[in-house]
């Protein structure tokens, strides 16, 4: 496979995806001043449950929280992906609404849903129809700058997020954290944005990939959100298919599909296993990878082990974010796509809103 130049980048990078990738350690930081600027009233002891409603690239960053902050939550916290609410959504339910276009239709009906049961609501959003029913509602709003595909612009929720969350007494996770991981990603970052690095990772990974279907494994207690990301980055930057699975839960069934049976052995050639692995994860997780690991390549199987790096469980976490932007955008240019177009998600929207 030849290698990856920077002319490759800037023929198939038409939208500037490396740009906004770069911008992650950033926003982060941005969305936390954000929060800190608005200090939305919300007297948190009454609530019985925290429902955030999101699609895509808008709900991760609820995703993320819960890996981060779940353990600390005096209350379930729900990542609500859909139409419909749970029944015991109520006005004990803070509810908020994320779309960063503002748009979403399955949003929107769950927010209007929400309203109708009496949540209260706060919003996270650039624009759109939710960024008109928060101002009509006087419903608290966190507004994002505009400008990015929501996927794009995960470090800004993220840092409202988790800024909103501190001030409510959740979690750990102060500003001074955030300042030093972004500092640390940065430092990465420089590496990763040059294709001709010897030591960039993100670039490497992605030329193992080539070709093949990623069936991407993480621990289910520290980091799902982050195997849940790198599916969705592949899926949407690199235009291919990406599957996930959480340990444990892989060993007890999708284990038995790494059999590589005489009339799935075409497929089976074209799957690599990605271990995303943490010095956070559970003894007995990290045992089962390795078993699992040993197992596959005792049967011919490809795996990839990604070990994150960082001081912290927060810089640790934010590492493997960080690299599943990279890997997806190498593995673009190296399959001769742009990192940003989602015409098939587009044409989608498009019909649907047809028959409306």
């Amino acid at each position: 496979m030849r290698p990856v130049l920077p002319k490759d980048i800037l023929t198939f990078d038409r939208s500037g995806m490396l740009q906004k990738i770069l911008e992650f350690p950033d926003q982060l930081l941005r969305g936390w001043e954000i929060e800190n600027g608005l200090q939305i009233r919300i007297d948190f002891p009454r609530f019985r449950n925290v429902v955030l409603g999101g699609m895509g690239g808008s709900a991760i960053g609820g995703d993320v929280v819960k890996s981060l902050l779940g353990s600390r939550f005096p209350v379930p916290f729900v990542v609500n992906r859909g139409y419909q609410l749970p029944g015991f959504v109520d006005r004990d339910t803070l509810f908020i609404a994320s779309s960063y276009s503002g748009t979403t239709e399955e949003t929107l009906t769950a927010t209007q849903e929400a309203v109708r049961r009496g949540c209260s609501i706060v919003c996270i959003s650039s624009g759109g129809k939710l960024f008109e029913m928060a101002k009509s509602g006087g419903y608290g709003l966190f507004e994002l700058p505009s400008g990015y595909p929501p996927r794009a612009a995960l470090g800004y929720s993220l840092g409202v997020l988790l800024a909103f969350f501190h001030r409510l007494g959740i979690g750990e996770i102060s500003r001074d954290q955030i300042v030093k991981a972004s500092s640390f990603l940065k430092k990465i970052g420089e590496t990763w944005r040059r294709p001709d690095h010897p030591d960039n990772d993100s670039l490497l990974l992605a030329q193992r990939m080539y070709g093949k279907v990623p069936l991407i494994y993480s621990s289910g207690e520290a980091c799902e959100a982050v195997g849940f990301r790198w599916k969705t980055q592949l899926n949407e930057n690199s235009k291919t298919h990406a599957f996930y699975q959480p340990f444990p839960e892989m060993n007890h069934n999708e284990i038995v599909g790494w059999e590589s049976l005489p009339a799935t052995q075409d497929f089976s050639s074209r799957c690599i296993m990605v271990l995303l692995r943490m010095v956070d994860d559970n003894p007995r997780i990290r045992l089962r990878m390795d078993i699992t690991k040993a197992l596959v390549e005792k049967r011919g199987g490809k795996v990839l082990e990604v070990i994150a790096q960082g001081s912290s469980f927060l810089e640790r976490l934010l590492y493997l974010l960080y690299l599943a932007d990279f890997v997806s955008f190498y593995l673009a240019v190296l399959y001769g796509v742009d990192p940003t177009e989602i015409q098939q998600i587009d044409h989608l929207k498009k019909r649907l809103s047809e028959q409306s």
